[in-house]
């Protein structure tokens, strides 16, 4: 059985977590891998379904150039992280309306440049985020793989963390892979499973069930899984991409846009999970601790 790591990383992460995000605002972490598991497509999808509940949503978005959310869209960007952290405009100034009825806010900077911020900034940039973010219901947090070496960003401190797969070997391959980077180095235990392009519940079911099986045999029974739904192979989502919108504003009633919805209501209903966080001390704090330590791995090497 493969063991838990004991040492300090698994200690900073527990403290990013307890950062995450103030009681009753959700930030969930979409982890994609290899295999073409649309995470971003499902972020942007789930974040419209949740605004048509009338929910206040942010998509923090890891992601630059053209596989960002904005870019999906369509919409243009005119500031990043960095021009806040510079001063040039305020955090509020990097925000993205979407016609979907959620924002974007893109949180790509060098981790560099993150991890030498002093605490006079620190203090500024998290006021910031708190004042942008003090209303939100959720965080959806379209992150960066967490398959390999490093720091998974913004998977350390995300309430959920949401694993995406689909039936193809090497998205099976990666959605274990994050499962064991983020339990045995970062002592996260319990995941969802996302099933992404399939074609019944039936096959979303036997999807989890292997990925399921792999993680208890070789990490053992304190990983906790759950599947929390499946997204069909459709077309029309496809198409809607394609056009720049979101499935369910170009295509209400299409199969695609059934399972966001019915996501989006699974979602609503969602029990706090035994190690999610509890401070409404910042998220912005996660992200420079992370960059920290991401920056003294790159000191390491």
């Amino acid at each position: 059985m493969q063991q838990v790591s004991s040492g300090p990383w698994s200690d900073q992460a527990a403290g990013l977590r307890k950062l995450v995000a103030r009681p009753g605002c959700r930030s969930v972490g979409f982890n994609g891998g290899r295999g073409g598991c649309g995470s971003t497509t499902l972020a942007i999808n789930l974040a419209a379904a949740l605004a048509e509940r009338h929910r206040s949503v942010i998509l923090l978005d890891e992601f630059d150039g053209m596989s960002n959310a904005a870019h999906r869209l369509r919409l243009e960007m005119r500031y990043r992280l960095e021009h806040a952290l510079r001063r040039q405009v305020s955090l509020a100034d990097t925000l993205i309306p979407t016609p979907a009825g959620f924002g974007i806010l893109p949180v790509t900077a060098r981790p560099q440049q993150l991890a030498a911020l002093n605490e006079r900034e620190l203090e500024w940039l998290s006021a910031e985020f708190e004042a942008l973010t003090g209303d939100a219901d959720f965080l959806l947090l379209d992150t960066r793989p967490a398959t390999g070496a490093g720091v998974p960003s913004l998977s350390l401190a995300a309430d959920d963390v949401l694993v995406i797969v689909t039936n193809r070997a090497e998205s099976i391959t990666d959605a274990y892979a994050t499962i064991k980077l983020l339990y045995t180095e970062y002592a996260r235990r319990e995941f969802r499973v996302l099933a992404n392009r399939v074609g019944t519940l039936g096959e979303a079911e036997l999807l989890y069930g292997r990925i399921r099986e792999v993680a208890q045999q070789y990490l053992g029974k304190a990983v906790k899984l759950r599947l929390c739904g499946y997204v069909p192979e459709d077309e029309k989502l496809k198409r809607a991409t394609r056009l720049g919108k979101t499935v369910i504003d170009a295509f209400p009633d299409t199969e695609a846009s059934h399972a966001f919805r019915q996501l989006a209501d699974s979602m609503l209903r969602w029990k706090r999970p035994s190690q999610g966080g509890d401070s409404a001390t910042g998220f912005v704090y996660r992200l420079v601790e992370s960059s920290r330590i991401f920056s003294d791995q790159l000191g390491q090497q």
